[in-house]
């Protein structure tokens, strides 16, 4: 092969390389911003039940609850949330002092969840807060939750549920 075919020939591969990584990189990009049951990896991180409830139609806060499973064969670290319709969201939990009064508390540092396990976040326990709801919620409206992990955000559509009974779910949780 003669030198300029050779060097034609480099220079086309090398714009085959680039477009390859090009495209690669913007795949990896979207793929970062998980939907319902998408994949991290070869295993998937699942978000089921999910479902929001106000006290009424005018409330200021809400909360929003589900099931995540981590069906991956690493750690994954929940440490935020946002939603589009409230000033805040956060990670909360219930606490009983040693009078027996419940409160809604911040869970600092969020919530760890190990390999092959499941995180419950249901009433009167863990939960995302929604503080400052901009409008009022009406049953069977929907909104855009990010859940924020430390490596990864999963991007869900939220139903409101205010009708919805309080369900019995296995105990394996992880924090």
């Amino acid at each position: 092969m003669s030198k300029p075919y050779r060097n034609l020939l480099i220079i086309i591969l090398a714009i085959f390389v680039a477009a390859c990584v090009f495209f690669l990189s913007i795949y990896e990009i979207h793929e970062n911003k998980l939907q319902n049951e998408n994949q991290i990896g070869h295993k998937s991180l699942k978000v089921k039940n999910l479902y929001a409830r106000v006290s009424s139609p005018s409330a200021k806060s809400g909360a929003i609850f589900f099931i995540i499973e981590n069906g991956t064969d690493i750690e994954h670290h929940l440490i935020g949330a946002r939603v589009n319709v409230a000033k805040k969201a956060e990670l909360h939990t219930h606490s009983v002092d040693k009078g027996g009064v419940m409160s809604m508390i911040k869970i600092d540092g969020g919530i760890k969840l190990q390999p092959q396990s499941r995180a419950i976040f249901k009433r009167g326990g863990n939960h995302v807060m929604m503080m400052g709801l901009k409008n009022g919620l009406q049953n069977g409206e929907t909104f855009s939750l990010d859940l924020i992990f430390d490596h990864k955000t999963l991007e869900l559509e939220v139903s409101v549920d205010n009708e919805k009974s309080i369900q019995k779910h296995e105990h394996k949780m992880s924090h």
